[in-house]
């Protein structure tokens, strides 16, 4: 009887090892596809944010042309409005790009992480 109990619970004890270790691989799959899927999205972040990048960079040139307008015009109401809307562009892109330094930080070590 102490060798029935024993070899019930050996086989017991190999049961559920193996039934985790299926549900193991299973999870480290789907670790995977998520984590596919995260640098995808990092990818994609990436891409908007330069794209919104390129689009502040045109708007502070505008600015500064417009600036420079009312300056040399005599504008001074003008100018200074100017130069605040320059000025909060520019903090824009700045936010932007400590954005995307930052996106392409969790990139490459999303990237690191799934080797």
């Amino acid at each position: 009887m102490k060798r029935f109990k024993a070899f019930a619970y050996v086989m017991l004890v190999t049961g559920i090892a193996g039934v985790g270790a299926t549900t193991l691989s299973a999870a480290d799959r789907y670790d995977a596809q998520r984590d596919r899927q995260e640098v995808r999205a990092d990818y994609r972040d990436v891409r908007h944010d330069n794209n919104r990048m390129a689009g502040l960079q045109a708007e502070i040139a505008r600015d500064r042309a417009q600036l420079a307008e009312d300056v040399r015009c005599g504008r001074r109401a003008a100018a200074a409005r100017d130069r605040q809307e320059l000025m909060a562009d520019q903090r824009a892109l700045e936010a932007q790009m400590r954005d995307v330094r930052y996106d392409r930080y969790d990139i490459r070590h999303d990237v690191r992480d799934r080797r």
